[in-house]
This record gives structure tokens, sequence and C-alpha cells, in this order.
């Protein structure tokens, strides 16, 4: 009896407490203006799930002398934002759709809806090959053609936009606006948002589905990821009564003006859950396994045999050829074999991709391994079908060119081959001004730069003789 009573005592004290932080909140929430009401109400999950202030404009007014905020720290570790600048370059960019994934969602499902196709898998499908879709694209068009119809036409706008509020709330706590000035550059954010959904539970349910979207193309489990923001998201949406309505924080409940909502569904907290089909969902298996995000035995099984059923997409033959390329004892001729047998995945390709250039880059690299320059002279006019800035394909060209140099030199074609080397040795500089995937060992092009200048100055050197002999003859 003494420790039933000592659980009541805490239970109680416990709920006393909360009353308390809760009256607390109340009475800073009621001394926001209405903006700033909204500009805290709408960036709530991420607040939440951070543990800053869900009823002050500035979400962590205190912070220690000569520590970083929390706030700094997700906006420099998680967004890459360092300045006042960044973050007015990055909400321009949000405000005139050039960035976010409703922008993504936005353009796949424009996409999606041009196709024919009958069935979900055969208009994935089909974009996955004309587009030559990266996995995670493949995974969040399944997304979207489940679910556009529940979405309806905003999207995953909720989810954005919810998030350029949360970064301009962060920037005030870095000191980098102030609270004013990030609620002028919040206004038009929340004004969209407010008046295209109906209310906070409807805007709260698409967020959440935002949430999945970013979770499924990175492989990770978009389920713990979908409690964790409801989690978050139903904290303070809770039912108050009469008497406890001065006492208690709550937003359960809030309508928005929703004069811009037409007649997308209104989503409940029963709406939010996503089921893939079973082809959405072995895709999604199949992000889990590039990505190692946590993969059973079970899975690994599955996809080994789902993966080959899809060779004929781009992204999946990509992954069947590369899996050779990082176990040094497969013999070269293997590893060309697989590349061979993933060319015609990508012949029907229409809109070149980064994936499709990739490909090519690998499939040069491997038929120069294996010294087989026929291949490369197949894999070079590729690259003329778009533009890929990357330092990989220069490398790959100048080590195309380096051989063509040297077959011309051969062959005693000098001004031929020094042409070619010069081209080569261009590429490799530009190569050197450019980002590099790793798409290959760069041990490949090691003193590349003096081998092409010393072959210069030899071809030179041989055209001059030739040039003295027909002088002298």
């Amino acid at each position: 009896m003494k420790k039933l009573g000592l659980v009541l005592i805490f239970i109680c004290f416990g709920i006393a407490l909360f009353a308390d932080a809760s009256s607390q909140m109340l009475e800073a929430w009621n001394n926001l203006s209405e903006d700033e009401k909204w500009f805290c109400l709408l960036s709530e999950p991420l607040m939440e799930q951070n543990s800053l202030s869900i009823t002050s404009v500035n979400p962590e007014k205190y912070i220690p002398i000569g520590k970083k905020s929390v706030s700094q720290q997700i906006l420099e570790n998680s967004w890459e934002l360092y300045s006042r600048g960044d973050v007015l370059i990055l909400i321009e960019d949000y405000r005139l759709r050039k960035l976010g994934h409703s922008v993504t969602y936005d353009k796949l499902k424009e996409r999606l809806n041009q196709t024919t196709q009958k069935s979900v898998q055969a208009a994935v499908e089909e974009i996955a090959i004309k587009d030559c879709m990266e996995f995670y694209l493949i995974v969040r068009s399944y997304f979207v053609a489940e679910m556009q119809n529940l979405l309806g036409e905003y999207g995953l706008l909720a989810w954005d936009y919810g998030r350029v509020l949360s970064i301009l709330r962060w920037s005030i706590a870095t000191g980098w606006f102030t609270e004013a000035e990030a609620l002028e550059l919040a206004k038009p954010f929340i004004d969209e948002l407010i008046n295209v959904y109906d209310s906070w539970e409807d805007y709260a349910v698409h967020y959440a589905f935002g949430r999945i979207f970013y979770a499924i193309s990175d492989g990770k489990d978009y389920n713990a990821y979908l409690k964790e923001v409801l989690d978050c998201i139903k904290k303070y949406d809770i039912a108050v009564s009469e008497k406890d309505k001065g006492r208690v924080f709550s937003y359960h409940g809030t309508k928005f003006p929703g004069k811009k909502r037409n007649n997308n569904p209104i989503l409940t907290y029963k709406d939010a859950v996503y089921k893939p089909s079973k082809e959405a969902a072995n895709w999604i298996l199949t992000m889990k396994e590039i990505n190692n995000k946590g993969s059973t035995a079970t899975d690994a099984a599955k996809f080994a045999f789902f993966i080959p059923k899809k060779k004929n997409i781009p992204a999946a033959a990509y992954l069947m050829a590369i899996v050779y390329t990082n176990d040094d004892k497969i013999p070269m001729k293997k590893i060309a074999k697989a590349f061979e047998d993933a060319v015609p995945a990508f012949e029907n390709v229409e809109n070149p991709s980064d994936l499709y250039f990739m490909f090519y880059i690998k499939y040069a690299i491997v038929a120069y391994l294996c010294n087989d320059i026929k291949k490369m002279d197949f894999a070079i006019p590729k690259f003329n079908k778009g533009t890929f800035e990357a330092a990989d394909l220069q490398y790959v060209y100048c080590i195309y060119y380096t051989e063509k140099a040297k077959s011309a030199g051969y062959n005693k074609k000098y001004e031929e081959a020094v042409e070619y080397a010069k081209s080569a040795l261009f590429c490799l500089k530009q190569g050197h001004s450019l980002r590099f995937l790793g798409l290959f060992n760069k041990e490949i092009i090691k003193n590349s730069e003096e081998n092409l200048n010393n072959m210069i100055d030899n071809y030179r050197y041989e055209l001059r003789q030739i040039e003295q002999q027909h002088r002298s003859a």
C-alpha cells in the first residue's frame, strides 16, 4: 500500500508539473500576435522534434555564452547553412519553387500523368526507362502514383514550407535575423499554407507524408519516421475541458481560413498511413539495401531475387554491373561482361540523366582496363547526349584522347597525335577544376600531365625530323 501511495503521489506531482508548464506555455502563446502564432504553429513539428520552444518566435532564447545554439548546429549540420546570406538564398529558391521535395513530387506527378499506361507499375517502369531514373526517384514515383489522389493538388507543400518556417525561426536563435525580419520573410509561406489546408490536422498529416517521402528515398524505416513526426504533431493536439481552457496549452481543433483549399481531401490522423504496393515495397527494400539501413538476411534474399527481374530498367542494370567492381578478386573480363549485359537497358533511354552518364563513364573505364579501345569508341559518343559536369567525365576523355594520340603516333600520324595529346591535356586540366565523384581509381591518371607533355614534345620532334628530311631531299 505504501508503494501504491508513492506511485500516486508521483503521478499527481507529474500532472501538477505538466499543468504548470502548460499554463506557462499558454500564457506565452497568448502574448503572441496572430501572425506570430501561425509562425510558431506551422513550424511546430520540427521544433518539438528538437525540443525547442513551441510558443515563442525565437525558439531558443537562452544560449550559454561561448556555445553554439542547437538551432545553429541544425542549420549547419543538416542544411549546410552558415550565414544570413545562405538562408536568404535558400528561402528565395523555395519561394520561386526551385527547391524542395514538393517540387520533385509535382514534377513526378506531371510526368506520371503524361503516360498512357493503365497500371502504376507499367507507368513507373516506362518512365524509369525513358528518363533513366535513379533508384530514389523510382521509389518516389511509386509514392506519388499511389498517393496523389489522397494528397490532392498541393502534394507535399506542407512539408516544404513547414521546414522553411523552421529554418527562419532557427535563424532568429543564431542572431542572423531579428524576429521582425524573420516574420516578414515567413508571411508569404504562412499565407499560402493556411489558405490551402483546412485545419491543423489536415496540414499536419500532409506534413507527415512529406516525412515519409523523405524516408523512403533514403532507405530509412518510414514507419518509424512517421511515428516520430506524428508524436510531435499530436503532443499538444489534446482535447481540453471547459474548466481547463485557461490553464492548458492546446491547438486542438485549430481551423485554417482555407480560402484556396478547393476540392482537395481533408486529411485526418486516420489517413496518416502509407501502405505501399508489393512492387513499391520491393523498390523501397532496394533503397534499404543500397544504403545499408539495417536490412536483414531475408531482405537481402528478396533483393537478390528482385533486381535481376528488373534488368531492363537502367537503375537495376547499373547496379548489377557495378556489384563486381568493388571486388579486386573478380576478373576484369567478368566485369566487362557484366557491363556489356547492362547496355541494352540504356539503349531505350530518351532523356539521359546523371545515372546514364555515370554508367557510360564506368563502361569506358572498364573497356580501357581491358585494353578494348573499340568499346571506348562506342561509349564516348554517348556523352554528347547531354551535359554532365564532373571531373570523372573529363578524365575519361583524357584517357581516351591519350590512347588515340598513342595510336596516331604509332601510325606516324604525328600532327594528329599532337592534337589528340593536346585535347587530352586540356580535358585533364578541366577535370582538376571539377568535383570528382569517385567513379574510378584516380591512380589511372597519375602522372598524366607529365606524360602528355612529353608525348607532345616527342611528336613535335618527329614532325620536325620529317620536315628536315623533306627540305634536304
